[in-house]
């Protein structure tokens, strides 16, 4: 297990999200599943390993897609060194437009991975005022979802800075398609919920929350699958200064997720890189 860091988005020119085309953005991956003794929540993984690390964008309520692979390098900052991993000339483009918001993750190849979430945008809150209409339901098993969060609905409908409970539901489609998943279609997975808060990584052990299917009728009239996730504990969004973001995966299946953001204010405020343990 290891946890993946976004800690910088760097435009190019250091211009604001409105002028910005192209960023740099660079991860750190750290040893463990964040539960050490704090001398150690810092510490990097070996000088010598070189795992494949892939950067995650999300376009507003779209699943997210990879967009490159890391290029690792030593870093050596207040006498101690260790690696990190740069994705450069990364396209940001579409968060020129106030309307829109692009959310990065990172996952690593072979290892489970807790990650942070970055959301560059000038207001990154997710606004999905439409929920998704299903075209047609699949009756066979996909070997890859499209898992969209439709809705995080605050217990009694309170605004994010009350709000301590939230019910969350996802709907999935066959990967590239608006066709979800039938209720006799034989195939109803473990789809699990996962979320972080701040710039932090999702808490260990990374297994997500299960949802819970139920059959729904679209206004297309196709009845297909939901899973809803009950009483999720919201309340870290309280706190101005904080934002959760939600994304879900699917056991047995690869799994592209859209990224919601649940924050008075969503956007990632990032000022100063970490400095990790020297690596061994």
């Amino acid at each position: 297990m290891v946890r993946a860091k976004i800690e910088i988005v760097w435009p190019h020119g250091g211009v604001g999200v409105e002028e910005a085309d192209l960023a740099n953005i660079t991860a750190y991956l750290l040893a463990g599943d964040g539960t050490a003794p704090a001398p150690a929540l810092l510490d990097s993984p070996p000088c010598d390993w070189s795992p494949t690390v892939r950067l995650w964008s999300a376009l507003n309520n779209q699943p997210m897609q990879q967009v490159g692979i890391g290029e690792k390098r030593m870093v050596t900052a207040a006498g101690r060194t260790f690696p990190a991993w740069d994705f450069n000339d990364v396209d940001v483009k579409p968060a020129r437009d106030p309307a829109n918001k692009l959310a990065f993750l990172v996952t690593v190849d072979g290892v489970v991975t807790l990650s942070n979430v970055w959301a560059h945008a000038a207001d990154a809150r997710t606004l999905f005022p439409q929920q998704d209409n299903p075209m047609g339901a699949i009756r066979h098993r996909p070997t890859a979802v499209d898992a969209r969060i439709q809705i995080v609905w605050p217990k009694d409908g309170l605004p994010v800075e009350t709000a301590h409970l939230a019910n969350i539901t996802v709907y999935l489609f066959e990967a590239g398609t608006m066709q979800a998943i039938a209720p006799d279609a034989g195939w109803s997975p473990a789809v699990r919920l996962h979320w972080s808060a701040g710039n932090e990584a999702e808490a260990a052990p990374g297994q997500g929350m299960l949802g819970a299917p139920r059959p729904v009728s679209g206004a297309n009239g196709v009845t297909f699958l939901a899973w809803d996730f009950n009483d999720v504990d919201v309340s870290a969004a309280n706190d101005s200064l904080n934002r959760l973001f939600f994304w879900v995966t699917v056991d047995g299946a690869t799994t592209y997720s859209n990224i919601w953001a649940h924050a008075i204010d969503a956007r990632t405020l990032f000022p100063q890189p970490e400095v990790l343990n020297s690596c061994k």
